[in-house]
């Protein structure tokens, strides 16, 4: 879902897929990239609702958006659409409360017929095995998803380390599922840093 060539370039030169396919409702954006994926012969781009193109085909869904609205919708979609062994990759963790049945942090892969949690604190169970997540956690999980992600410099590394980290675990305490009580001492300490050396101040999350 969506046109990110890399993605595709991945699935059509790496994984050999029979087809595979960008769904953008722009057609600015995709006629800007039809140029990318002519090489490559085996990708096709639309121009279209990605909530109105039927997923009856597809064998393989590639989906990371994480806004609750899109994933509410996208749910009832490969629900209903998705056939028997059609699998969803995802960056995080899966669409609702979708239970990966493969886990590479930070990807997740669920495959139809879909198993479903009660709750986020089922999904993490799978995912990170526990409950919730605490500080060291959030920067563990933070260290692994900018090595799947990037080539960082050195020099940015631990800024970059620091800022993630301190989001997961700010998002995690915003939905209940932070293992402290308390803001913990490094978490206070990091925002300092971050306010005094980049001029970046997060101290309203920590009141």
């Amino acid at each position: 879902m969506g046109n990110n060539i890399s993605t595709l370039r991945i699935a059509a030169e790496e994984f050999k897929v029979k087809k595979a396919i960008g769904i953008d409702i722009d057609s600015s954006v995709i006629g800007s990239n039809i140029s990318k994926i002519e090489p490559l012969g085996n990708v096709d781009l639309i121009a279209e609702n990605m909530f109105k193109q039927p997923l009856n085909d597809a064998t393989v869904v590639f989906s990371w958006f994480i806004d609750e609205r899109i994933n509410e919708i996208l749910v009832g979609k490969f629900q209903s659409e998705l056939k028997s062994q059609a699998q969803i990759i995802s960056v995080w963790s899966p669409p609702g409360l979708f239970l990966p049945d493969k886990v590479d942090f930070p990807i997740t892969i669920c495959k139809k017929p879909f198993r479903l949690g009660k709750s986020i604190k089922d999904q993490l169970e799978v995912i990170y095995s526990s409950d919730c997540i605490d500080f060291t956690a959030s920067w563990n999980l933070a260290d692994k998803y900018i090595k799947a992600f990037g080539n960082v410099d050195k020099s940015y590394y631990r800024f970059l380390n620091i800022l993630h980290s301190l989001i997961i675990w700010f998002n995690a305490r915003e939905i209940g599922i932070a293992c402290e009580d308390e803001v913990p001492p490094p978490v206070k300490s990091y925002v300092g840093i971050l306010r005094y050396f980049f001029n970046i101040d997060m101290s309203e999350f920590i009141k």
